[in-house]
């Protein structure tokens, strides 16, 4: 399996993504600075799961070393590869809509933009839990906190 500190690196990079997002979010939302700051947290967030996708879906990548150890997982890893589908095309979703947002936006605009986000991270913490229960399972290895 690939090292586990790099296993580890990728879900510590997509917490503190998805952390990064939620203060974003919970600030108050008063022009192009709130925008500015969701835009860039998901913007990282993007980045942070590309990554994390190249590393477990490339070929002999964390997902193809579970399927050879472990082929009894072979649904919950096609389940993950699903996510990565719906979670990117979601975050994209909501980086487009943040680029056509105006600066000056009403409650509801800024509501909508806000659920939209917070749907996206509960996939995202979600799909962080699915990926250390198929590890555990396939290795008997817990990567689900720090330390």
């Amino acid at each position: 399996m690939n090292d586990l500190d790099e296993v580890r690196q990728r879900r510590e990079a997509l917490l503190e993504d998805a952390a990064s997002l939620e203060a974003a979010l919970a600030a108050p939302a008063s022009g192009a600075r709130w925008l500015e700051s969701v835009g860039n947290a998901l913007s990282s967030m993007r980045a942070t799961l590309e990554d994390h996708v190249t590393a477990t879906e490339s070929p002999d990548g964390t997902l193809d070393q579970v399927r050879e150890r472990a082929p009894r997982l072979s649904k919950q890893i096609d389940r993950l590869v699903d996510e990565h589908l719906a979670i990117a095309a979601d975050t994209e979703r909501l980086i487009d809509h943040l680029d056509r947002a105006p600066t000056e936006r009403t409650a509801e605009e800024t509501a909508i933009i806000r659920e939209q986000a917070l749907v996206l991270l509960a996939a995202i913490m979600r799909h962080r839990q699915l990926g250390a229960d198929l590890l555990y399972e396939a290795y008997n290895v817990d990567v689900g906190g720090p330390g």
